[in-house]
Parts: C-alpha cells; sequence; structure tokens
C-alpha cells in the first residue's frame, strides 16, 4: 500500500509526464516552438480534466519543476 508521499510523487510524476507529452505535441505548431500563457492555460486544463484534479495544481506542479 502506497502512503500519502508516495501518492503525492505519483501524482505529482504523471502531471509532469503528461505536461511533457503536451507540450511535445503541440510545440511544432505553435510560433517560436513554446507554448504563450494562454496556450499553458488550455494544456494545463486538458491534462486537468484527463487526470482528475485541478488546473491550479498541474500549474503548481509544472511550475515548481520549471523552478
Amino acid at each position: 500500500m502506497l502512503d500519502r508521499d508516495q501518492i503525492e510523487t505519483f501524482a505529482r510524476d504523471e502531471i509532469l509526464s503528461a505536461w511533457a507529452e503536451a507540450v511535445a505535441a503541440v510545440s511544432p505548431h505553435l510560433p517560436g516552438g513554446h507554448p504563450m500563457p494562454v496556450d499553458r492555460i488550455g494544456i494545463a486544463r486538458r491534462i486537468a480534466q484527463r487526470l482528475g484534479c485541478t488546473a491550479e495544481r498541474v500549474h503548481e506542479v509544472v511550475g515548481a519543476a520549471d523552478g
């Protein structure tokens, strides 16, 4: 059975993995190859819906990973 820290780590890893996949998929279609703030909102919403968390949580995890 996973403890709370392990569950949190798993959830964080799932969000980061989903984010990396989404950005890689859309980057060739974006000016400059990087998502703008409005793009990041949409990506976060789609990931949140898919993973059953909030878009704010996605931004929190991704922002922490980006520094």
